[in-house]
């Protein structure tokens, strides 16, 4: 998910939940072809065949439709599973990419064994509905999950902010966000090895998608950052 700190609303705001279930598939439309992301996947699926795993165990936080991230992966020949809190994202994720799995959960209630993922993902996922305190403490259960040497990309839109209420695409919710330089730092207080990161630009194609009117569009920047589980850790 991605938004703005620009616009203070007055009217009571959809949870995540709520405003996934009502975007919906169309968020795919929006997003397609964004390039970071595109490059951020390529990274991992080297990563892994340089290392020879065959069949990595995957998960995407908050993976929407389930394209392009859970497809790719799954494509690849690895074992996909795809987490989110829209049944509508969910439902959709299992029609598109049937050669993935998916659930619908909150990623505070996700808890896997640890040690137990190969990679973990997290595009735009951590903003609605949530705290700062809880961007880090999600990032410190990621490092928990991952096995020693796993892969770690996060990518986020990158503000200061801490429960702030706004309006994205159209709909009123409450959002947390971190700058770039907190963010890559809060990355490695999770005791990553951060191996890349960059801040670009990226306008939605939202009012095309029909989630919204060209005026609630704007250009937003993105945080996308590469990292590694040590293989100590």
């Amino acid at each position: 998910m991605a938004t703005t700190a620009t616009e203070t609303i007055p009217e009571p705001f959809l949870s995540a939940e709520q405003v996934f279930d009502v975007v919906g598939p169309a968020y795919e439309a929006a997003f397609e072809g964004l390039p970071e992301q595109a490059a951020s996947i390529k990274w991992i699926l080297s990563e892994l065949d340089a290392a020879g795993t065959k069949r990595a165990r995957t998960v995407d936080i908050g993976c929407g439709t389930g394209k392009p991230v859970c497809w790719a992966l799954a494509e690849a020949g690895h074992d996909a599973l795809g987490i989110d809190i829209s049944a509508e994202m969910v439902k959709a994720a299992r029609e598109r990419v049937p050669a993935a799995r998916f659930e619908q959960a909150d990623v505070r209630d996700f808890s896997p064994p640890p040690a137990s993922f190969d990679v973990a993902t997290v595009y735009f996922s951590m903003i609605a509905s949530v705290t700062q305190e809880e961007i880090r403490g999600f990032m410190a259960k990621i490092h928990g999950f991952l096995k020693p040497g796993g892969l770690f990309v996060f990518a986020t839109v990158p503000i200061d902010a801490d429960g702030i209420q706004i309006k994205w695409m159209g709909h009123p919710v409450q959002v947390s966000s971190l700058s770039p330089e907190a963010g890559v730092q809060a990355v490695r207080d999770a005791g990553f090895e951060v191996v890349y990161d960059a801040v670009t630009k990226f306008t939605p194609r939202a009012a095309e998608a029909g989630i919204c009117k060209p005026e609630d569009v704007w250009e937003e920047p993105h945080l996308f950052v590469y990292a590694k589980k040590p293989v100590s850790a």
